[in-house]
């Protein structure tokens, strides 16, 4: 489960540089902004699911890891959409 949510949040900060490069981001610039800090939210929530495999464990605290994982990966979700609807708005406005 590492991975796809690494991957997610590479592609969310992969988005702003893609959209960039086509000439879309000066457009919606806030709507991407969103989206890039929903990359974030998602590397950070991956982070958390790896760490429950050492730190966590030999605490004895894997529920703060699945937590967090669950926290913010929810938060990031919520940027994404918001982020969307904010770059399609700002882009045909």
């Amino acid at each position: 489960m590492v991975a796809e949510i690494v991957w997610l949040g590479l592609a969310c900060l992969l988005a702003p540089v893609f959209a960039q490069y086509a000439g879309m981001r000066k457009k919606a610039e806030k709507g991407f902004n969103w989206i890039m800090m929903a990359g974030l939210l998602f590397l950070l929530a991956g982070a958390f699911d790896a760490a429950t495999v050492s730190f966590w464990t030999a605490s004895g605290l894997t529920d703060v890891a699945s937590g967090g994982v669950w926290l913010f990966e929810i938060i990031g979700w919520i940027f994404i959409l918001v982020g969307v609807l904010m770059a399609v708005y700002e882009y045909f406005k």
